[in-house]
């Protein structure tokens, strides 16, 4: 079997309303004016991945508590629950639809491999063990005998899949 992640909805949960994102099978264009969050849109799903931080604009300060994204991993469903205002705490996996969560205990992972005391792990490895990836260890310099060994994350798969807007030109190229 061919593992595979499907992203099902954003959920950007609001101080007076939820904002929803859908998402259909295959190729999905954001479209949009200037300025309308298109970017935002990739930067939540990059960040509910397990990016160490995100950049939020004014209307999301003011008017978003929280973000979840809404998956598909092998047939699964998950939900993944994230504090946009503190990248450090734990992020919350749920084994269900986003409606469903308050009947389910989540559990709770660790965004990077230097916080090793959440309960049930890293989040990169919930990732790969879901996408049924195995966990390797990869030299730092390949050339040197002596090299460390550095663990292969979800995130060193990822970069291959999303790169940000302003890696690929600076925000003032046009002004």
């Amino acid at each position: 079997m061919k593992s595979y992640l499907r992203i099902e909805r954003l959920i950007l949960v609001g101080v007076r309303k939820n904002y929803i994102i859908k998402f259909e099978d295959g190729l999905n264009i954001i479209h949009g004016d200037s300025d309308t969050g298109k970017s935002s849109v990739l930067e939540f799903i990059n960040y509910l991945l397990g990016a160490s931080k995100i950049e939020l604009a004014d209307e999301i300060i003011s008017s978003v508590n929280y973000a979840a994204l809404e998956v598909i991993i092998n047939d699964d469903a998950y939900t993944i629950v994230r504090d946009i205002y503190k990248p450090q705490n734990f992020i919350e996996v749920y084994q269900c639809p986003f409606e469903r969560r308050e009947v389910f205990i989540s559990r709770k992972y660790a965004p990077n491999f230097s916080n090793n005391n959440a309960p049930d792990g890293f989040f990169s490895d919930f990732l790969m063990d879901a996408l049924n990836f195995p966990k390797l260890k990869l030299k730092v310099s390949p050339t040197q005998a002596t090299s460390q060994f550095k663990r292969l994350s979800f995130r060193n798969i990822i970069k291959y899949s999303y790169v940000n807007q302003d890696d690929m030109g600076s925000k003032s190229l046009l002004e």
